[in-house]
């Protein structure tokens, strides 16, 4: 059946970020099988990079819509909408499977009609969340229902956005199918016990407690947050060391309010890096601060190192984290908990280790291997559909 079915994947940028990385995955290990698959995407040149040049070298074609942007310009996003369905009908594939919140939108209106192809929309977390104005979620919930019911299947990658979707007025439970995002854990599982060699590489002292993340330095991850939230630790433990790696708009903003704090001595912004698995070892907690999520790759990535977590409880973060495994949760904007959390793991490795004991076992539904058999067992049915 495979020869039969030929996926077009269309993301609005392919920036540094989880959601794109799910996507070439799923693209690469698609292509594999037999499964005719590429990407279409705009041409946006994000601060914290793009994955482009992993695309080509994976052997996945790239297919340009000049139009598709970010940034909502309804003449540019009717363009981008013709674009995408240009390609879908020139390259002649049979299922447009989208992933960002515009090009979802744009997917179920331009090409549900006469294209003879199926369409399958991911929500990696959706564009509204509590702490937004509520005109502004408002819209967004106006966006995804619009056209909604055009889709021949949407795929969430937590229940917990399966239900946040059906409370918002999209859709009806049965309406989703949660594929959770994977994550190809080899070279993190590798990495286990490598702190000593991890901290040789990055300069940092042996006995220095460090907090780190692995973020695309924007609002959604909330970087004013995590600054906010190492003034508070360093306050009680000064020595510790704070580790960001990525990058993104609102790198200048992080770096002025570490500097308006005094901060400087305690962080270290690596930038976007492509060895991330070599770096997470050099932590000691994993402190994630985001205002919303879908199911962040980062953690998965630290978790599977063996590095115990501090997080927000956002998306699917629960269904990693309780307090009792794995990390500690805490409600968004708790930075006193936040902190208070990454303090508890500095001072008591021994709890760190406990939270880990299961950590194997709590990763398996997670793996890239999981998500592509999921994915091609629904471009099956759907194909099998005509």
């Amino acid at each position: 059946m495979s020869s039969d079915i030929s996926i077009l994947h269309a993301i609005t940028k392919m920036a540094v970020g989880g959601s794109q990385m799910n996507t070439l995955i799923s693209c690469r290990e698609m292509l594999s099988r037999g499964y005719r698959s590429g990407i279409v995407t705009g041409p946006d040149n994000p601060e914290e990079g793009m994955l482009l040049n992993l695309a080509r070298e994976w052997g996945i074609p790239v297919h340009l819509a000049p139009h598709l942007r970010r940034s909502i310009s309804p003449f540019c996003d009717f363009l981008a909408g013709l674009e995408v369905r240009r390609t879908l009908l020139r390259e002649e594939y049979t299922i447009l499977h989208t992933h960002s919140a515009k090009v979802r939108v744009l997917g179920r209106l331009f090409a549900n009609h006469n294209t003879g192809a199926k369409i399958v929309q991911t929500a990696h977390g959706w564009p509204f969340y509590s702490s937004m104005s509520p005109l502004r979620r408002k819209v967004y919930i106006a966006l995804e229902k619009l056209g909604f019911g055009l889709a021949d299947a949407t795929v969430v990658v937590t229940f917990r956005d399966r239900d946040k979707a059906v409370a918002a007025g999209i859709g009806k439970p049965g309406d989703f199918r949660v594929i959770r995002s994977g994550v190809e854990f080899g070279p993190f599982l590798e990495q286990r016990g490598n702190s000593t060699s991890s901290r040789e590489m990055l300069g940092i002292d042996p006995d220095r407690p460090v907090v780190g993340s692995v973020m695309r330095i924007c609002n959604q991850k909330a970087p004013d947050h995590f600054v906010s939230t190492a003034a508070r630790v360093l306050q009680q433990k000064p020595n510790t060391l704070f580790l960001v790696v990525g990058d993104g708009p609102h790198r200048l903003k992080m770096e002025s309010m570490i500097a308006s704090h005094g901060l400087e001595d305690g962080f270290l912004l690596l930038g976007s890096r492509t060895d991330v698995h070599r770096i997470l070892p050099a932590m000691d907690v994993f402190l994630l601060t985001s205002r919303h999520e879908g199911l962040p790759r980062a953690l998965l990535e630290a978790l599977a190192v063996g590095v115990p977590a501090v997080a927000t409880d956002v998306g699917g973060v629960t269904e990693l984290l309780d307090g009792e495994r794995n990390g500690l949760i805490y409600e968004y904007g708790d930075i006193e908990g936040l902190a208070g959390g990454a303090i508890d793991l500095l001072e008591n490795p021994a709890r760190g280790r406990a939270l880990l004991s299961n950590v194997d076992r709590d990763l398996e539904a997670f793996s890239a291997r999981r998500m592509v058999d999921d994915l091609q067992a629904l471009y099956n049915e759907l194909g099998a559909t005509g």
